[in-house]
């Protein structure tokens, strides 16, 4: 079920910040337009995201993500064959935006809910696997992304990632996989269970009393401290790595080197998202992400001194792997504190917030960019974010139903 997960979120990779981003200097070179204008196509997608999160978290509650992975990999794939035709910026804006969309709210969520909805005491180990598999893609993909680019040009880029989707992304998720291990007559883990009980129990954590309903949980304060950090990280996070391979650029680090950088930040989010999973069965999950947030304020500020590939390697790195931890471990809280019964719909509200963060970063980076010809006010910006997000994640304790 994990390794499943893994390749359908390997397949995505188009439309994930760190691959897009190596295709902003390209169509900035051939096309004409603006960081902006090609920001915006993420900021779409964000608003997609967000509007079909609560949906997809629902229809995931009841069916699982069977049926919804594998229509999310042939948007995914259909979306970016497409793109390599398009030559108006219009077009580009919307079709990417539904690339986008497919591939964060189709594939990438429904993966994470359906890997914590399978397993409660190695959660973490299972979504720690889950991020490192499906973050081979985004290791090997900016580096082939761009020698395409340069030898093949910008449509034989969008192709290649198009195949891929469709390869990996459709079939295995739609024979291998299943809604949840009560489906199969299995308890969480992978225990054996009574066929008697099997539909009888209730979801949560060993504990009846530990599914909360989505009305129950929006009355806590958990879940809006919860919401706000995350969407502080995220907006930051996504909005550096969109316009990190251009950045380098402006530094003046070849357009090889700065790929390989975009890819060590990809190695990173997989070194990152195995240390955090595993971490987060043994340590609270709260305190991770407290840590992860601080360090991430501290890698922004660090980011604005890089001169040299020296320098940018080692800063990609490390910033991929707080990200790595942070994409799944606010879904891990979420089923710890409320239960694996409607963590889809629970999630799916975190979905809809992280959703337009995720599409706002690349914009506010790229207009803050434009008015001022630096990223130095963005990404100063961005530390302040985390450090908000800091705040924020202190103060989040396990709700109490009274």
């Amino acid at each position: 079920m994990v390794v499943v997960a893994g390749v359908a979120n390997a397949s995505r990779v188009s439309s994930a910040v760190e691959v897009s981003s190596v295709f902003v200097p390209a169509l900035v070179a051939e096309f004409g337009w603006s960081r902006t204008l090609i920001a915006s196509a993420t900021t779409l997608g964000g608003v997609a995201t967000a509007l079909s999160g609560p949906i997809v978290g629902r229809i995931l509650d009841r069916y699982g993500g069977r049926i919804v992975v594998p229509l999310g990999a042939l948007a995914v794939g259909a979306g970016c064959i497409a793109l390599a035709s398009v030559q108006t910026a219009a077009v580009f804006v919307v079709v990417y935006a539904l690339v986008r969309m497919a591939g964060q709210s189709f594939m990438q969520f429904p993966n994470q809910v359906t890997v914590a909805k399978w397993f409660e005491r190695r959660r973490g180990t299972a979504t720690a696997l889950l991020v490192g598999i499906g973050s081979v893609g985004l290791i090997v993909a900016p580096v082939a992304v761009q020698a395409i680019i340069g030898r093949a040009g910008i449509g034989a880029a969008w192709i290649a990632l198009g195949v891929l989707a469709l390869s990996l992304g459709v079939l295995p998720t739609l024979l291998l996989s299943a809604r949840r291990p009560e489906d199969l007559g299995l308890r969480p883990d992978g225990a054996e269970r009574e066929a008697a009980v099997a539909e009888a129990e209730p979801s949560g954590d060993g504990d009846p009393a530990a599914d909360w309903t989505v009305r129950e949980a929006l009355r806590t304060r958990a879940l809006y401290l919860l919401l706000g950090s995350t969407v502080f990280f995220s907006l930051a996070s996504t909005g550096v790595g969109f316009h990190q391979l251009s950045y380098y650029l402006e530094r003046g680090i070849s357009p090889g080197t700065a790929a390989a950088a975009v890819s060590s930040f990809a190695f990173g989010l997989m070194v990152g998202g195995i240390m955090w999973g595993w971490l987060a069965d043994r340590l609270r999950v709260q305190l991770l992400l407290t840590v992860e947030y601080a360090m991430a304020a501290v890698l922004m500020l660090l980011l604005l001194g890089v001169r040299t590939p020296v320098q940018a390697l080692p800063i990609s790195f490390g910033f991929g792997m707080l990200v790595g931890g942070a994409l799944a471990m606010p879904t891990l809280l979420l089923a710890a504190y409320y239960g694996r019964r409607y963590l889809g719909s629970i999630a799916g509200i975190l979905q809809m917030a992280r959703g337009l963060a995720l599409g706002s970063g690349p914009l506010v980076a790229g207009i803050i960019y434009d008015l001022n010809g630096s990223y130095a006010p963005a990404f100063t910006a961005f530390s302040v974010m985390c450090v908000g997000a800091v705040v924020m994640m202190a103060f989040v304790r396990r709700p109490v139903r009274g």
